[in-house]
Order: C-alpha cells, then sequence, then structure tokens
C-alpha cells in the first residue's frame, strides 16, 4: 500500500474505529478521494462521547471574586452568594474567603439576562457582616469573571448564639437572637405612603432579649408539626414546596402549631412575636423606612413584591431565604408573606411603653411586613395591616418566637 494509505490506516486505527472494520485491502479498493471523503467525515464528528449536552451548551460559568476590608474578612465566619434570575430557580453556594477577598466558581448557571448575584457574609453568631450584589447577562456556554465590593453591614454584639431548634424528627428552624433595646416605634409625618395607624411614634423599651426564627415557617416545618397542608386547598394560588412559606394559616391556626410544639418542649417556650418585637427585629437598629434605607429601588434585593414577583410568572410565594437578609440577619422581614403578630389592632399609646402587649381586646390580629402581592410601601417596618383571627390568605404566614431558657 502507499504511503498515503499507510498514513490513512494509522488515523483511522488511532481514532479507534473499530466499528468500520477497514482493512487494507479496503484501503487500497477504495480510491484516494473517496477515502480522503471518509476520514474527514469522521474526523469532523470526534467523539461523541465529548460533544456537550443541550444542558451544558445552556448553562454559563461565573468566577466570582469580592472584595471586602481586612478586618472585616477576618470576622466572616460564612459567606455564600444567591444567584436569581426571572425565568430560573435560585441557586445557592458557599464561597471561600482568601485574605481580603471572597472567591468561587459558580457553575452550571442558566444563560440569561439580568442574573443578580447576591453575595453575604455572617460572622461566627450568625450575624450579617457584609453583602453586596450585581447583575449579568449570560451567553450559553459563556465562562466569565465577576468582581465587586462587598459593603460593611451594621451589626450588633450578641450576648447568645444563634440556635437550631428540632420542631418535629429530622426537621430544623434556625433561630437569631435579638437583644434587649430601646427603638422609634412607628412612622414619622413625612414618611412617603405612611398611615394615620402608624403614629402617634412612640419610645418602646423591650426588657427581654428572644430568638425570632430566621425565616418564615416553611411548608415543611408546617406540615411536619401538624400533619396538614392547608394551602393544598388552593393549587390555583400557591406553589408547593417544603421550602416556601406555610400559607392559608390563619392567626388561630398558628396559636395551635405553637401550642403543639409546646407540648412537646413541656413549657411555654414559643409564641408569636409582639407587635413591637417584630417592628424591633424589622428594623433591626436602623430608621429609614425599611432596614436597607429609603431607597424604594433597592427593595429588589431584600424583597418579594408585586413588581419582582411579576418578573416569576406566577404571583405566589417563594422560597424562604433568597433575598438579602437584614442587618440582624433575618430574612423576608420585607415582603414575600404577611407575619401574623401576638397583638389585637389598637392605636398605638401615647408616650413611652416598656415590653407593650396591644390592647387586652380586640376584634382583629395585626399582621407586619408586607408581601408579594403588594406595593413598595406595604413592606416598610412601620406599616400595619390586620384581619380577623380565623380567616386564611394565600400571602399571610407565620415566624416564630422562642424566649429564652434562662
Amino acid at each position: 500500500m502507499s504511503t498515503w494509505g499507510d498514513w490513512a490506516l494509522g488515523v483511522l486505527r488511532q481514532a479507534n474505529l473499530v466499528h468500520y472494520n477497514i482493512t487494507m485491502h479496503t484501503c487500497l479498493k477504495i480510491g484516494s478521494s473517496l477515502l480522503l471523503a471518509v476520514l474527514l467525515g469522521l474526523l469532523a464528528c470526534g467523539d461523541r462521547r465529548m460533544a456537550p449536552t443541550g444542558a451544558e451548551e445552556a448553562s454559563s460559568v461565573v468566577l466570582l471574586t469580592a472584595k471586602v476590608d481586612a478586618e472585616v474578612a477576618a470576622r466572616i465566619a460564612q459567606v455564600e452568594v444567591v444567584v436569581t434570575g426571572a425565568d430560573m430557580p435560585a441557586m445557592r453556594q458557599t464561597l471561600a474567603v482568601d485574605g481580603d477577598r471572597i472567591v468561587g466558581t459558580v457553575s452550571e448557571i442558566p444563560a440569561g439576562a439580568a442574573r443578580l448575584f447576591t453575595v453575604t457574609g455572617y460572622d461566627a453568631t450568625g450575624a450579617l457582616v457584609a453583602s453586596g450584589s450585581a447583575k449579568l447577562d449570560l451567553s450559553p456556554g459563556q465562562s466569565v469573571p465577576l468582581g465587586l465590593t462587598l459593603a460593611i453591614e451594621p451589626s450588633p454584639s450578641r450576648s447568645q448564639p444563634p440556635i437550631t431548634v428540632e420542631l418535629a424528627p429530622g426537621v430544623l428552624l434556625d433561630m437569631v437572637w435579638v437583644e434587649p433595646g430601646v427603638f422609634t416605634m412607628g412612622s414619622p409625618l413625612d414618611e412617603p405612603g405612611r398611615n394615620d395607624d402608624e403614629g402617634p411614634q412612640l419610645e418602646v423599651r423591650l426588657t427581654q432579649g428572644f430568638y425570632l426564627s430566621q425565616c418564615e415557617i416553611t411548608q415543611r416545618q408546617w406540615t411536619a408539626v401538624t400533619g396538614e397542608r392547608p394551602w393544598s386547598l388552593y393549587a390555583g394560588e400557591v406553589e408547593e414546596g417544603p421550602d416556601r412559606p406555610a400559607v392559608y394559616i390563619s392567626w388561630e391556626d398558628a396559636q395551635e402549631f405553637i401550642a403543639s410544639l409546646n407540648a412537646t418542649v413541656g413549657g411555654q417556650m414559643y409564641r408569636l412575636p409582639t407587635e413591637a418585637e417584630w417592628e424591633y427585629a424589622g428594623r433591626a437598629g436602623t430608621k429609614t423606612p425599611w432596614s436597607f434605607g429609603d431607597v424604594e429601588k433597592d427593595l429588589d434585593l431584600h424583597a418579594w413584591w408585586t413588581d419582582n414577583i411579576a418578573l416569576t410568572g406566577r404571583m405566589a410565594a417563594q422560597p424562604v431565604g433568597l433575598k438579602v437578609p437584614n442587618p440582624w440577619g433575618l430574612y423576608d422581614m420585607h415582603g414575600n408573606v404577611w407575619e401574623w403578630v401576638g397583638d389585637w389592632l389598637g392605636a398605638y399609646p401615647e408616650g413611652p411603653q416598656t415590653d407593650p402587649q396591644g390592647p387586652p381586646e380586640g376584634t382583629a390580629r395585626v399582621f407586619r411586613g408586607g408581601s408579594f402581592k403588594d406595593a413598595a410601601s406595604l413592606s416598610r417596618s412601620a406599616q400595619r395591616c390586620w384581619n380577623a383571627p380565623d380567616l386564611r390568605f394565600s400571602h399571610v404566614g407565620v415566624r416564630l418566637v422562642r424566649d429564652s431558657d434562662s
């Protein structure tokens, strides 16, 4: 066989194309032109086992680097990035601290416009230390760097670390310690969106610290304790999911849930926060309309509300803990679902108050925080809403207090 034929056969053998059963005799008879065409076709196809799948072609990779002050970086015990987009499920990934940088590679991100990367760092007590965010438009198969700078978040010193409690076998709840303190409850007269029932402003002193659940009670947690799924009767209005908030639960349902937990622990440890406790924790040491400031356009980073929920294609509560938490490490205090509190509805009293409990009786119970169905102003820290304690809604859930053992 010619030198050219030897080369061609060698190429075929190196390609391990045994299923073509090409012999020296065949090479001699096939003719140089036809054999060259066969070779070009085979080499162009390559190894099909190495070809990218459709999913791989559609996903992107981001090489993330976030800068933070070196002293602040030394306080960070845990850092994560959450990637969200209107047409993709949220992705959460742990990052690494390297000196004054936070680094990590986020893979398999669905390609698309306006992918929001939110980076948050926490200290050993679970308090938010620094955060930052940026948006990217990602093309299929793209691998790109992303750099951002984290802003330092104010956080109080805590006498108690966060805790994780077991609500039912294998079902856990993370809780954040809230120190006792003093704050101004209600809103000033010139706050945009203010309602008359948010005043008069008053100084409130809370003499006892308490644990508050880091997130709203989820469908998994509610079902594990009660064995019930009340939201399942409203499939047209509620997305089911273990990490989505439990909804279609009344204030009275919440009391039964709490009674079950207290029966398990053998004491009155769990309860709803008072309205004052809720606003104190929601404000997290701030005096602005929201715990992140007074700029409405920043709400998308911190809350699910009517504008950004519309981009998901379904008016329903989202999985808890996907947005940036408030300065005390509490998620979804603005938006997602309203949260029942313990108080009857009533006008604020005049003058300073200590550990207020609300009116002794009434016809409506209060809920706080705003929801995915509501405008931005309804998620302000001072906003109040209420309804009869036996009614249930698709956008009202609950968050729990656990009193300290000491």
